[in-house]
């Protein structure tokens, strides 16, 4: 991570690292990565910050994401052209973690290719650049700070993440389809043996009675022509259990069962 961190009392802004939290998730169409961005334990500066302290009404106004925390600013210097940012994003605190959700630019080339790293699993990390607000901050037992209230000035996707927790967690939503799928076949494949074993033992249970004479038959011989009558209307009643079974589909089951099994691993809320 270029450049050095400062931890005077006169700190201006620290840079720190945290994992991704689940891969992506498609909202409206757009890609969004969702990234843990920091968390209130030690990290490897020895520094603790107070996720109820941060301070996001500024870079969500103006969210821009880096790559490596270049800015530009460099580029004055050795007269190459200032790295653009790659992306936007929106951070929010989500239980005892700072969150940001991050759209690339898939218009430029060099954020679609950081952005296929970030899908592969290649770059896992993304670091928060912030300022301890005056007064917020004291030096802990470990040597580094404990910081109440912290400004998020900019978000950088990073190779090397300073924190010891940035380790990226398999999201579910990572192969996700491809699980769906195959519970959903499975599901179908149960669904129609069962529905076929059933035909299979109605079948049989009928050509049983067939076989064999029906005492009610014999006794149907003998009724009147009233009770024949009610008899008659009473088979012309439909089945509601036979109807639902006939009105059954597995595939249309299996396909409404695909669409609830995803929402829920992703999930979405409606």
């Amino acid at each position: 991570m270029p450049g050095t961190i400062t931890r005077s009392l006169r700190l201006s802004a620290v840079r720190k690292d945290a994992a991704t939290l689940s891969a992506v998730e498609s909202i409206g169409g757009r890609r969004v990565f969702k990234f843990k961005a920091s968390d209130g334990d030690f990290d490897r500066y020895s520094d603790r910050l107070n996720v109820k302290g941060w301070r996001v009404d500024g870079y969500n106004a103006n969210g821009v994401v880096l790559y490596n925390h270049d800015d530009g600013a460099s580029a004055s210097l050795t007269g190459a052209e200032p790295q653009l940012p790659i992306g936007k994003g929106r951070v929010y605190v989500e239980g005892d973690a700072l969150m940001v959700d991050i759209e690339f630019d898939d218009e430029d080339e060099f954020a679609k290719k950081v952005e296929r790293k970030v899908s592969k699993g290649i770059l896992n990390a993304v670091s928060v650049r912030y300022l301890m607000l005056p007064g917020q901050y004291r030096q802990n037992e470990r040597g580094g700070y404990d910081c109440d209230a912290q400004e998020l000035l900019e978000i950088s996707v990073v190779t090397i993440p300073g924190n010891a927790r940035a380790v990226r967690s398999k999201s579910l939503d990572e192969g996700a389809d491809d699980l769906v799928e195959r519970v959903a076949k499975r599901v179908v494949e149960l669904l129609d043996a069962r529905a076929e074993a059933k035909s299979t033992d109605e079948e049989a249970v009928e050509d049983e009675q067939k076989s064999e004479p029906d005492e009610e038959d014999v006794e149907d011989e003998s009724k009147s022509a009233d009770e024949e009558d009610v008899e008659g209307e009473q088979k012309s009643e439909p089945d509601e259990d036979e109807d639902e079974t006939k009105g059954f589909n597995a595939a249309d089951a299996a396909k409404s069962f695909v669409e609830a099994f995803k929402g829920y691993i992703r999930g979405v809320k409606e």
